[in-house]
């Protein structure tokens, strides 16, 4: 199950969106005052009924009450986050994110509100153009195509390092893409609120080395899902050669390296607010598992 924001705003309704891969269903925070004492309660949006399992053989209790006992953490441009209704602002604010460290492209043959290239391979789509700048370097064993629900990112990328049979580390590059929310580039924070959001859950594969080689096992079962239904998710590479870098991460060292793609962020016009919300996803992903973070953006 992941958890997205729905639209979010300075000033708006905090709402979250929870997907499958058929039906999505939104919860909305509310704040209020109970017996002059601060509560929050979860509504679901609509008339939807929505029960979870803790596991198999639990009893399915309500999702509500589900996030009323385990509220989701929520992070705002800031840094601060928002547990329910304790609010936890950044006790040590980090300087905006440099400009000059933004990598700019041009976007020019690119629909830059489209983002993913499908199953029928939509060259204009975001997702695509990510894909066609991988391929141009032949260091890269594997590229694939892991855009969907559940994905470990949009694009995942991946290099050998060292000569001979036994490399002596595996590179994952996780390439995070989202579509602007207009049709040239700006400084539009919202631009960046999901896809920011979706580095920062990288972190959840990093507890273990046997959690990071989940990973390659993730990308294994997804590519066999595809080819079941006569497709591929491998843009470079073979299943084969998935199954040895996943026996190689075994025995090497593994790193991740995360890149935020938004071609709807202007590097010579980024407001304060998306710069702050680049160096929060930075410091984050830095904090926890010294994970290395890029993003690629317009000029």
């Amino acid at each position: 199950m992941s958890i997205d924001l729905v639209e979010p705003t300075s000033d708006g309704a905090l709402q979250i969106s929870i997907p499958s891969e058929t039906v999505s269903v939104v919860v909305e925070l509310e704040l209020f005052e109970d017996d002059d004492a601060p509560n929050y309660a979860f509504r679901i949006v609509g008339d939807t009924t929505v029960t979870i399992r803790r596991g198999d053989r639990a009893e399915p209790c309500d999702l509500t009450e589900f996030f009323y006992e385990e509220p989701p953490l929520i992070w705002f441009v800031d840094g601060s986050s928002l547990e329910g209704n304790e609010h936890v602002e950044l006790k040590v604010h980090q300087p905006p994110y440099d400009p000059q460290k933004i990598r700019t492209w041009d976007w020019a043959g690119t629909n830059i509100r489209k983002e993913s290239q499908g199953f029928t391979k939509d060259a204009d789509s975001v997702q695509a153009r990510v894909i066609q700048e991988l391929l141009k370097d032949p260091a890269y064993a594997v590229i694939f195509d892991d855009d969907g629900k559940g994905e470990l990112a949009d694009v995942v990328a991946i290099r050998l390092v060292g000569e001979g049979d036994i490399p002596t580390e595996v590179i994952l590059e996780l390439y995070h893409c989202k579509y602007a929310k207009g049709d040239a580039p700006g400084a539009r924070v919202g631009d960046l609120y999901e896809v920011c959001g979706q580095a920062q859950k990288c972190i959840s594969w990093m507890a273990s080395t046997e959690r990071q080689t989940d990973m390659l096992t993730h990308l294994l079962r997804r590519e066999a899902a595809a080819q079941e239904q006569g497709g591929s998710r491998i843009e470079r590479g073979t299943s084969e050669e998935l199954i040895r870098i996943r026996e190689i991460s075994r025995e090497r060292a593994l790193r991740v390296k995360v890149f935020v793609v938004q071609p709807g962020l202007s590097t010579s016009r980024a407001s304060q607010s998306q710069l702050e919300l680049l160096s929060v996803t930075e410091n984050h992903l830095m904090e926890t598992y010294q994970l290395p973070f890029a993003v690629i953006a317009s000029a």
